[in-house]
């Protein structure tokens, strides 16, 4: 009478456990220690008792287990499910686990000698330990004092690709507007391995605050990602009238904007720095800036604008404060939505201090379409021509590493004498008298953080030379 055959696996090798119990050992699997092996109710068959965690035991017939050997981590064996894991936060350091699990997708779990798991561990941040490798958890060690910095520090974004060139790229992709034609910019923004309406990466992990829920549909539902214009200053959420939105507007009347994201400014993607994602953080100086086109053509004279001074002893990197080719640059947060701009103040409005410079480029576009018109005959007192005023709304930081426009809107003015005149005696008003009033200096409106370094120069000079330029040499609009 012949002797039953022998166990394949002794008490205290390493082996790998089939979980879909297909003898399918290419897919879920599960690694442990046989701490005990006896006869199976099925004749001819073993029962292992394999544990996988110290808290954690599991009966498996043999059929559905094997000796540990995985070709894509050829170093661990029946005697040893030892790694060496590598984590971003600890820069070159390797730190010591055992494997646990492998899920059908190739992500591995793994367990730290402190009893503490980490999930979702890729295939390359595995490798063969060395006699260097830290035999604790990430979790108790200090990260690297690089990883506290910006991915775009670490990767010395200054030496590789400086800031001057960075002002250069940014403006050549802004030169061109974004298609008043495009659909409105839609999510999801938030969801790993989602994306929104324009292909960009949602937010795998936003900040618990940047939510949106029912308050924030009933808020800006109406105007989430658009720019829309009227003559009053009395629209967005708290004047939530329709009909006050204009499409066309004489030169003599007033002109304001109400301009929305489609969500919070954080929760939006500006693209790509070295094939990651980029989103607004609360570290980060987040810029947004006004776009304005006249006919499709930038209207913007700040093409090389001044960066921050000290910049790199601040920020930790070169930085500039305004969006090339921008009409005003506003310092905004990832919080950021929505706001009221004004091109042309009504006459009762002197709060405009934070909308000067696009008053200013409103009525500049007007006087130089209208110059151009005059020297082809075709504004009289008894016809009518237009220009297509479009506003973008764009979306960076400091690094002006990746840029977007996120909404726009246009609106078509109608050029007149009449209107012009009336224009033009607008902004000799707003220089003269409103921009430096009591009204304007303690506003009752919310207001914007319109970009400090614009004023480094002296914004009255620049405004002066703007008047005598247009409104004639004898203005002393701002000195009078």
């Amino acid at each position: 009478m012949g002797s039953a055959p022998a166990s394949n696996h002794r008490v205290g090798c390493y082996v790998k456990i089939d979980e879909s119990r297909k003898r399918d050992f290419s897919g879920s699997l599960r690694f442990g220690k046989v701490t005990g092996v006896c006869a199976a109710l099925q004749r001819h068959n073993y029962e292992y008792t394999v544990q996988i965690d110290s808290g954690e035991t599991e009966c498996v017939e043999e059929q559905y287990l094997q000796g540990l050997y995985l070709h894509e981590l050829d170093w661990v064996s029946p005697h040893s499910r030892e790694v060496a894991v590598g984590v971003e936060t600890h820069g070159a350091k390797k730190f010591v686990a055992e494997l646990i699990r492998r899920t059908a997708d190739g992500v591995f779990q793994v367990r730290f000698p402190d009893g503490s798991l980490l999930e979702n561990v890729q295939l390359k941040q595995l490798s063969k330990p060395k006699d260097s490798a830290l035999r604790t958890s990430p979790s108790k060690t200090p990260p690297d004092s690089d990883w506290l910095l910006d991915r775009k520090i670490q990767a010395r974004i200054d030496d590789v690709w400086p800031i001057r060139q960075r002002i250069k790229d940014a403006l050549r992709q802004l030169q061109t507007p974004r298609p008043v034609t495009n659909p409105i910019l839609r999510g999801p923004f938030v969801g790993k391995d989602a994306a929104d309406s324009e292909g960009y990466q949602a937010h795998p992990r936003p900040a618990e605050h940047l939510v949106v829920d029912r308050e924030f549909v009933d808020t800006w539902g109406k105007f989430a990602g658009k720019v829309k214009f009227a003559s009053t200053f009395k629209v967005g959420p708290a004047y939530p009238r329709m009909e006050v939105w204009v499409e066309q507007v004489d030169a003599a009347e007033p002109l304001y904007f109400h301009a929305a994201l489609p969500v919070h400014a954080g929760l939006i993607c500006l693209g790509k720095y070295e094939g990651n994602p980029e989103w607004i953080r609360s570290s980060d100086i987040a810029l947004l800036g006004i776009m304005i086109y006249a006919d499709g053509k930038l209207c913007s004279k700040l093409e090389n604008p001044a960066l921050v001074k000290h910049g790199a002893q601040k920020y930790g990197h070169d930085s500039c404060h305004y969006v090339p080719g921008c009409t005003s640059t506003y310092l905004v947060d990832m919080d950021w939505i929505g706001a009221v701009f004004t091109l042309a103040p009504s006459d009762s409005d002197f709060e405009v201090q934070d909308d000067i410079y696009n008053i200013v480029t409103y009525h500049e576009i007007l006087e130089e379409a209208s110059s151009q018109l005059q020297e082809h005959g075709n504004i009289l007192a008894s016809e009518r021509a237009e220009v297509t005023v479009q506003v973008d709304l764009v979306l960076t930081t400091n690094y002006l590493a990746t840029v977007r426009q996120v909404c726009c809107g246009a609106v078509r003015v109608m050029l007149t004498q009449k209107g012009m005149d009336v224009s033009r005696k607008r902004l000799r008003h707003v220089l003269k008298h409103r921009f430096r009033s009591q009204a304007a200096l303690f506003p009752k409106r919310p207001t914007k953080d319109l970009s400090k370094p614009r004023f480094e120069d002296g914004v009255e000079d620049r405004l002066q030379k703007y008047l005598d330029s247009t409104l004639g040499s004898n203005s002393n609009a701002l000195t009078n």
